[in-house]
């Protein structure tokens, strides 16, 4: 038996600590015991009384003027603090003493930068899990992420030097006896890198070096909502509220689809019932997606990589309208495969009605869909991965 720590301190929405929390409770199965430490405890609630601890991460101030495009994995960390030496000394602090409090054998990162650097400090092993965008290509520098723009090497260097003389001088305050990261690389590094995802999906493409698990959410769980038999196609989507097209592509939807399920959590239940016709159904709950998308003729969504793998898996072709890097990133790779369209954020008065009908339309979607490598895949178990990390 041994001890895994869980940490998650970046990125937004459910997908990192639903993920965590898949693998640990598989883990905990196993026979192992687990704590964990994110930057939201909401969604622990429902385990606080089965077996596992947790704690709330340790916290950075955010820049005071964050590039609002940053150019590669060190400007995003800049953006979240990681500059300033002080502040990052007061979290490798707080992640030192949780370490001495709860005797980690393992620490388990999903977009948790100083978690990593706070066990580089402590000689703890570390395996890194994720969708890929948290564990970006490595190189000197840092590569830039949006490869279809010209980017000056010198602006890479000058976030790399950034981030690593902060990074440096908290490691300093906090131990100078251990060895301080030689350069802004070794903040993304780990032993094992696990990428809940597949390498067709993988925001930077497939890399050596990585296991491919597949998506560890549970496809099953969720609310149950059925087609109901009838004509026209079929249309299952998972929006976000906040998009400000969310009322266009609902309008959109309505006008295209003979029927349209449509996932949107966060909506209060009054809002769904407004929001509902005879011809879509709109919930503010997370769905189960299996028995939705085994028979959905198109799938719409943000990008997400869990739901991008599990349509794919299934078949189905995507209308992807990306809110954030990573899922513009993804979008284009699936894009790439055929397999699906893409709408940008910075698109601003699309027509959605026609760009719906299109895809619905295409016969080179449903037939790149189909044919996809992705298509009846299964995942492995990143828990079994991980537990092969802690017997070596």
């Amino acid at each position: 038996m041994a001890r895994a720590l869980f940490a998650w301190e970046l990125g937004g929405d459910l997908g990192h600590s639903r993920r965590s929390m898949e693998v640990a409770c598989a883990l905990r199965d196993l026979g192992h015991e687990i704590a964990f430490a994110f930057a939201d405890l909401a969604p622990l609630a429902p385990l606080t009384v089965e077996r596992i601890e947790w704690f709330q991460a340790p916290a950075l101030a955010p820049a005071r003027n964050p590039s609002r495009s940053p150019l590669n994995a060190s400007s995003i960390l800049l953006n979240r603090g990681f500059g300033d030496a002080a502040s990052l000394a007061g979290a490798l602090r707080a992640w030192k003493g949780l370490f001495a409090l709860w005797k980690p054998d393992l620490l388990v990162a999903d977009y948790a930068p100083g978690a990593t650097l706070g066990a580089r400090l402590a000689g703890l092993p570390l395996t890194a899990i994720g969708s890929g965008f948290s564990t970006p290509p490595l190189g000197e520098p840092m590569p830039v992420l949006r490869s279809w723009m010209a980017t000056d090497e010198g602006t890479l260097r000058q976030a790399d030097a950034a981030l690593l003389a902060g990074a440096r001088d908290a490691c300093q305050r906090v131990d100078p006896s251990a060895p301080p990261p030689a350069r802004a690389a070794d903040l993304f590094t780990a032993e094992r890198k696990v990428l809940c995802t597949w390498p067709e999906v993988d925001p930077f493409g497939p890399r050596p070096g990585f296991e491919y698990v597949g998506p560890q959410d549970d496809p099953k769980s969720g609310s149950h909502a059925e087609w109901r038999p009838g004509p026209g196609p079929r249309v299952f989507a998972y929006l976000k509220p906040r998009d400000p097209r969310f009322s266009a592509i609902l309008d959109a939807l309505r006008a295209v689809a003979g029927e349209a399920i449509v996932a949107a959590p966060g909506l209060r239940p009054e809002e769904s019932t407004a929001l509902s016709s005879p011809t879509i159904r709109v919930q503010g709950e997370p769905l189960a997606l299996q028995p939705l998308l085994s028979a959905a003729d198109l799938c719409v969504c943000h990008s997400g990589t869990g739901l991008v793998a599990h349509a794919l898996e299934a078949g189905v072709p995507l209308a992807l309208l990306p809110l954030q890097l990573e899922q513009y990133l993804v979008a284009r790779r699936v894009v790439s495969l055929g397999a699906g369209t893409m709408l940008p954020l910075e698109e601003k008065t699309p027509d959605l009605r026609a760009w719906l009908a299109q895809a619905l339309a295409s016969e080179e979607l449903r037939a790149a869909a189909a044919a996809s490598t992705v298509r009846g895949r299964t995942p492995s178990s990143a828990a079994h991965r991980i537990a092969q990390a802690f017997e070596e």
